[in-house]
């Protein structure tokens, strides 16, 4: 059996302080609600049972019941903001169980002394007025279980006793009757203060729960940021240090050239070839991380036009055949030649970027290519009415199911743990899959382990009445005898070399450390250059736009290469907002020749 102390516990402590400081305020919020209107009904019963009782009685039970309000409107008005603390939560416990036994006992004072013996309809006005107390006390009230007992107990238990002190079976059902009601009303009452905590603790436990949330987004947050600004550290790291390793190579790649143009024994042919093997491998590791930056600072867009698929097999199969004929290979290309046949052969002409899409491809087929050791490596292509689907097949090593979406992260590289460069730097498939999200492409791959795999995307077709020619190049065709070079360059090996090269080509150059020198040498030569070529960075924190700005004021749209070996976002974007066409270091004489003739025509094609 429950104890009067169990029924009159409120504990309250730091665990459930939140919840108990919110019943303790909702109490002292209604505080006006309970007091002010049985303030007004003490003088309005009085009225009321002014001709039935003795004078002397009703004033002394007035003046009693108002001093006992009174006292608790001034300890609301003193105490009301004091609930910060648990302490404070305690002493209005004990303030709540006070004057509700007070204010309980003034009022059910009022049916012993206003009680009329004999006549029945003063005693109903009573009943329905401790009836109407009750009822209102529980809707108030229905955060504070211990004051709410002693209010009903205390409120009808007095005139419980006094209707059975008449003891006629009328009073004792009207005694017995109120016993019910006011089982039943305790009963509805704890249910609505159950009601009301539950609703308080499970407000609280969301918001528990969404501060706990937001933690969580601050610290994720704050770890994005941390990585984005370790990132933004690797990137500029990256690009400073590009930068620096490409000027030493474009020399060498410069020199190498030269030393087999001139080489004539046979041991200094393959000496030279072996160091050009070599420096070719170390510029396509930095192609690979310079298409990488270009493609996610966002300056390369989409060339379309309608060309012949055949053109850029054929280029694949010149490229490739020696690769896969080394490693004893059977390469397989839909091609049109004189030495081999046509393998899945349909006469496609396709509408993409015809460069964009070659580096696909060269990626695709490089990587079948290095990861298959025996058997074939087989581009196919399968046409429909509208679209050509594409496929590259090799018979390698596979690739495992629980490492196919990392295949086309950055630097990874599934058969490579011991980080071997002549695998590349696991750049490949990572630029297939920036390259075809340019392009709007899908690149499905199916693969087992031990048996090969398969890369497939699908290419809308052209129209074979627009077709261009992009992949048919010939030297002849850069012709750029008597042009009129502005050469910038601060590095006096790298300028003199290039210069020598432009004038074996016809061209007259004008070189120089910096824009006043080569201004200078134009001045005195009375000559309007034909083509700016400036390295980016320069001495004395100056770049190649602060030149082209220079020589633009002098000489107004003037074609413009800008040289450089930085892949910072930044960089690329500033020389591709300024209009000039951007060539990266390390660049062979046959590439720098034939942007410099394109950037004169006005060809788009320098830059790709």
């Amino acid at each position: 059996m429950i104890s009067l102390a169990e029924i009159l516990r409120f504990d309250i402590d730091e665990t459930n302080l939140p919840v108990r400081r919110e019943q303790v305020r909702a109490r002292i919020a209604v505080y006006p609600t309970m007091i002010i209107p049985a303030m007004l009904m003490v003088p309005l019963l009085a009225w009321v049972m002014w001709d039935a009782v003795a004078h002397e009685m009703l004033i002394g039970w007035m003046a009693l019941t108002f001093l006992t309000q009174i006292f608790e409107l001034s300890q609301w008005w003193r105490y009301r903001s004091y609930t910060q603390d648990a302490e404070q939560c305690r002493r209005w416990d004990a303030r709540f169980k006070l004057n509700t036994s007070l204010g309980a006992l003034a009022w059910g004072s009022a049916w012993v002394v206003m009680f009329v013996p004999g006549d029945i309809g003063y005693q109903a006005l009573l009943i329905c007025a401790a009836l109407g107390f009750s009822s209102a006390g529980v809707t108030i009230n229905p955060v504070h279980r211990p004051s709410l007992y002693l209010y009903l107990v205390l409120l009808l238990a007095p005139l419980i006793v006094r209707l059975a002190w008449e003891n006629d079976r009328q009073h004792w059902f009207l005694a017995l009757m109120l016993l019910i009601f006011i089982g039943f009303l305790l009963h509805s009452a704890v249910k609505l203060m159950q009601t009301f905590e539950l609703s308080l603790r499970q407000r609280f436990e969301r918001e528990k729960l969404l501060h706990t949330l937001r933690v969580r987004e601050e610290e994720t947050a704050e770890a994005l940021e941390t990585a984005e600004q370790a990132n933004k550290t690797k990137s500029r790291f990256l690009a400073t240090a590009s930068h620096d390793l490409r000027q030493p190579l474009q020399a060498l790649r410069l020199f190498t050239e030269a030393l087999q143009d001139v080489a004539k024994e046979p041991k200094t042919l393959r000496l030279a070839g072996q160091i050009g093997k070599s420096v070719s491998s170390l510029v396509d590791m930095f192609d690979d991380l310079l298409d990488v930056s270009r493609l996610d600072a966002g300056i390369i867009h989409p060339r379309w036009q309608h060309f012949a698929l055949h053109d850029l097999f054929d280029r694949l199969y010149v490229d490739f055949t020696p690769l896969a004929q080394a490693k004893g290979l059977s390469l397989e290309l839909p091609f049109s030649g004189d030495n081999g046949s046509c393998i899945e052969c349909c006469d496609a002409v396709v509408y993409s970027d015809p460069f964009l899409l070659e580096r696909m491809l060269r990626n695709l087929v490089s990587n079948a290519i290095r990861y298959t050791d025996a058997g074939h490596v087989r581009v196919q292509r399968m046409c429909t009415s509208n679209r050509v689907e594409i496929r590259v097949q090799d018979t390698g090593i596979g690739i495992r199911p629980e490492v196919m979406q990392q295949i086309f992260e950055e630097y990874y590289q599934a058969d490579n743990p011991h980080r071997d460069r002549r695998k590349g730097l696991g750049l490949g498939l990572a630029i297939v899959r920036r390259v075809e999200e340019l392009l709007g492409y899908h690149v499905k791959v199916e693969s087992v382990p031990g048996q090969g795999s398969t890369f497939s995307f699908v290419v809308n077709k052209g129209d074979p009445e627009m077709l261009a020619r992009p992949f048919i190049i010939t030297q002849t065709r850069f012709n750029v005898e008597d042009k009129v070079v502005a050469l910038v360059e601060d590095d006096p090996e790298i300028r003199e070399f290039t210069a020598e090269i432009m004038q074996g080509w016809g061209c007259r150059v004008y070189a120089g450390d910096n824009a006043g020198d080569v201004l200078r040498k134009l001045d005195v030569a009375a000559v309007r250059p034909d083509l700016l070529v400036c390295d980016y960075r320069l001495p004395d924190n100056q770049t190649a736009l602060d030149v082209m700005r220079q020589m633009r004021e002098l000489w107004g749209d003037l074609p413009v290469l800008v040289v450089t070996g930085d892949t910072a976002v930044e960089t690329l974007q500033a020389i591709h907002k300024s209009g000039a066409t951007l060539l990266h270091k390390p660049i062979a004489p046959t590439r720098l020749r034939s942007a410099m003739f394109l950037v004169m025509q006005g060809g788009e094609e320098a830059e790709q």
